[in-house]
């Protein structure tokens, strides 16, 4: 249902932050941290499934790239050199997976060029687009995610009933499932907003 008084603020949905950094959580897993490999694998899963899905890949094939992503990440994890740029590696292996798919239902044998990946991969884009822009955008909303959960749970619901749940609540659905007063939710939205700016912005 659609409120006028729900207004997104501008900005602060489309900032990134994240609670740790990628070379933080890779130095966790390395030290066999099962929270570390957790955050990990949330923070990247949207991100690596819209790859193959982008491709045209059914749910399942996607769901196996996914698999074999965190898989090959695993095995060479203490190999990487630069835990910084995680996400490029993440990028690149899921293209990698996915293009190999694609070839192998063409009965086509994949040489081991990254130039033709990359070829056959922006070519393949043109009927399925492999957006760097739609990555980018379900990257920040997994970061925006990861603020919300800095937050006090009451926060947490307002915010994520009102702009993250798919259909978007109403205020008063959102007063009865904090148990307040609907007329309450306006400025609470304000203050869980301020909280959240500051969060993103410092």
């Amino acid at each position: 249902m659609n409120d006028d008084r729900r207004e997104k603020s501008p900005g602060i949905f489309a900032a990134p932050i994240l609670a740790k950094s990628d070379a933080e959580l890779v130095r966790e897993c390395r030290h066999g941290s099962q929270s570390g490999w957790d955050e990990l694998v949330a923070r990247y899963q949207r991100l690596i499934y819209a790859i193959p899905r982008r491709a045209g890949l059914t749910e399942e094939q996607a769901a196996d790239v996914f698999q074999e992503v965190f898989l090959t990440l695993f095995e060479k994890l203490d190999e990487i050199e630069q835990p910084d740029r995680i996400r490029a590696w993440v990028v690149t292996t899921a293209k990698f997976k996915t293009w190999a798919i694609v070839r192998a239902s063409k009965g086509i044998y994949s040489p081991d060029s990254e130039e033709e990946m990359e070829h056959e991969m922006a070519m393949l884009a043109d009927k399925s687009p492999l957006a760097d822009d739609m990555l980018i955008e379900l990257e920040q909303q997994h970061q925006i995610r990861t603020a919300l959960r800095l937050l006090e749970d009451r926060c947490q619901k307002i915010l994520s009933m009102l702009y993250l749940d798919q259909a978007g609540a109403s205020y008063a659905e959102v007063a009865s499932a904090v148990g307040v007063g609907e007329t309450s939710i306006s400025p609470l939205r304000s203050r869980c907003l301020k909280k959240l700016e500051k969060l993103l912005y410092g």
